[in-house]
This record gives C-alpha cells, sequence and structure tokens, in this order.
C-alpha cells in the first residue's frame, strides 16, 4: 500500500494493532506519528452506484468488497483488511457515520485479516486479558466500567481484536472509549462506597445535565444509540497487546418475587466451562457472525474458535437480573482467577 501520511487533511491513527490512515478525522482512535506506512487506509468515495442494489439486501459481496449500507448514514466497503470506503450521505451526522466505521467495517476487516473480533468488553487481571460476552443488557459494559473504578486496565469494549498464535491468543487494544447506558452510568455512582473503588478525582456532569460516573471530561450522548454515552478512558487504557487468558459470559437470570424476599438468592454464581461449551460461548458470541459464511470464512472461523477454546479458560456466571451485582461479580471474578492462578501454581 501507499504511504498516505503525507496526504493534506489526512490523520495517522493506531487501533486493534493496526496503523490506520484515514481521510475521517476519528476523535476515539489514538493518533500515531505521521510518517508511517499504514496497514489500513479509510477513504471517501463514490459508491452511489450500490445503493439501489443495497436496498434490497442488507450486505452486497461484490469481489473482494463487503458492502453495506445505513439509510440516510453512509454506504460503507470493507476490502481484503486494507481499505474501508465510505460514501456520507448528505445531511448525515458525522457520529453516527464514525458509528459504522469503528463497528461493523472494523469488525469485517478484522475477519479479513483473520483477526477474530468477539463481541464484549476486555480487562487486564494480572498481565492477561479476560473477556466478559453476553446478550445484549447483561451488563458486560457496566461490569467493565465497574472493573475500570476498582483500578483495572481495560483493553477494549464492544470489539475485542483476538489473533490466535501457536502459544496463546493475543488480544489487540481497540481506543480509550467506552460505551454506557445511563442506568448504568447512575448505578455505577452506588459503588463509590465500595471498598474495591478508586476516589474519584472529581464528580461530572452528562452534556444533557445528568450526573455522571467520575471522569475526566463531559460524556458525549451517542447518535443513533438509545440512550448510551462515550466515556473516555484515556487514564484507564491498556495499550499493549496481551494473551487473551480467560472468556466469562454474563447470563441474566430473572427470579420469583417470593424468593427475592426470602433472601435465597445469590447475587451471581458460577459454571465452569468446558471445551466445547467455551467454543459454543465464543461462536454465539463474535461480532457480526451473520456475515461470516458470505465471506467464505466459515472453515477459518470454526478452526480458529476451536483452537481458543483449547487454549483458554471459561466461565459463565449467572446474576440476579433484578439487582445491581455488578460490585459483587467483580469479586468473585478475582476469586475465581486467583484460584485458577493457585491451582495452576501447585502442578
Amino acid at each position: 500500500m501507499h504511504d498516505r501520511s503525507a496526504s493534506v487533511g489526512w490523520a495517522q491513527y493506531t487501533a486493534f494493532g493496526l496503523r490506520i490512515a484515514s481521510e475521517l478525522k476519528l476523535p476515539e482512535l489514538i493518533r500515531s506519528s505521521s510518517g508511517m506506512v499504514e496497514d489500513v487506509v479509510i477513504r471517501q468515495a463514490d459508491l452511489t452506484a450500490w445503493s439501489d442494489r443495497l436496498e434490497q439486501t442488507n450486505f452486497v459481496m461484490q469481489g473482494e468488497r463487503f458492502m453495506f449500507q445505513i439509510p440516510g448514514t453512509a454506504i460503507y466497503a470493507v476490502r481484503e483488511g486494507k481499505e474501508i470506503e465510505v460514501c456520507i450521505h448528505s445531511g448525515a451526522d458525522m457520529e453516527t457515520v464514525r458509528l459504522f466505521v469503528l463497528g461493523t467495517c472494523m469488525g469485517v476487516l478484522l475477519m479479513q485479516r483473520r483477526i477474530l473480533p468477539i463481541h464484549g468488553s476486555a480487562i487486564v487481571i494480572g498481565g492477561k486479558a479476560y473477556a466478559f460476552v453476553g446478550e445484549s443488557g447483561t451488563g458486560k459494559s457496566t461490569l467493565a466500567a465497574a472493573f475500570r473504578q476498582a483500578g483495572y486496565q481495560m483493553v477494549s469494549d464492544d470489539v475485542i481484536a483476538v489473533k490466535t498464535t501457536a502459544s496463546a491468543p493475543i488480544v489487540y487494544p481497540a481506543y480509550p472509549q467506552q460505551k454506557l447506558g445511563l442506568d448504568s452510568l447512575l448505578q455505577l455512582e452506588t459503588l463509590q462506597g465500595n471498598k474495591h473503588v478508586r476516589s474519584p478525582k472529581n464528580r461530572l456532569v452528562l452534556t444533557d445535565g445528568n450526573p455522571a460516573m467520575p471522569q475526566y471530561g463531559d460524556l458525549r450522548k451517542l447518535t443513533g444509540e438509545l440512550n448510551k454515552y462515550a466515556v473516555p478512558i484515556v487514564d484507564e487504557f491498556y495499550n499493549e497487546p496481551l494473551p487473551l487468558a480467560g472468556v466469562f459470559e454474563l447470563v441474566a437470570e430473572a427470579h420469583s418475587r417470593k424468593l427475592q424476599c426470602e433472601g435465597e438468592i445469590p447475587a451471581v454464581t458460577e459454571q465452569s466451562l468446558n471445551v466445547l461449551e467455551c467454543l459454543h460461548t465464543l461462536l454465539l458470541h463474535t461480532y457480526r457472525r451473520v456475515t461470516i459464511p458470505r465471506m467464505g470464512l466459515g472453515e477459518w472461523y470454526f478452526g480458529t474458535s476451536a483452537q481458543m477454546a483449547r487454549k483458554v479458560e471459561g466461565w459463565r456466571l449467572l446474576r440476579n437480573s433484578s439487582a445491581f451485582t455488578a460490585s459483587e461479580i467483580v469479586q468473585r471474578v478475582l476469586e475465581l482467577i486467583h484460584k485458577e492462578e493457585d491451582s495452576y501454581g501447585s502442578h
């Protein structure tokens, strides 16, 4: 590829272990030094010839290009793991345009580069990365934020980029931002009295006047995301590759009011996953997995997931959906990890 660093108006970034040269400004990403030779180019292009066809289907494979359209926002094309083309619709909101560049486009690009994107959040514990996955609403981002409040650094939120190696799967850091819902932000305020939580440097306010969790800048509401805010995590972001040591699947369980009143429901219980169960969890929580068959990556996808499942520990965490259990889960996760480390150390 050509060095675009000298192009007027282009900016250089790093994310997901990749050097990125972009015609679009991407303030969410970490800037890198100019003069680099990029791995990925993000540029504007005229893709309007594909509008009619893309209106009839979710996405199109055109040779090596994966193409999709978000009505009122943009047409996107991702090619060979090297290039993202964006055709921005007139009047489109640029935050929404970037949301799909850093989300769906990046997930597809990672798969084209044979890097597995897992849908979840990743935290650094004891020099290793641990992934937290689960269906929407199970609390994985809230849990990751609770770990940050407890002094642990985050590697990724939403898209976890993992590459398999002979020794261990490696997680590549994404970028220093987390997406959190208003309910989570307000609930996290209640953790401030917890012994595991650091004292905040200052208290902030959301840009629409709602109270916010302690951070270091105003929180911006994400366009196109229902009641979600962009939380900067520069001070809590770990920007180096790490081995993936474990995967925790969060499952929210509803319990009867009678049992809750009797106090018989623990905040969280865990189940250890065997290799097949861990494989199923990885397959279930792969980012944008519905695109894989059309991209012809089914064999690679299954093989990579199976290799990963054999090399990491897996747990399922069943949490009481009627209560805010983030602090209890943080403590339980740390206990499980330390117990696992102790058992390995005894052999």
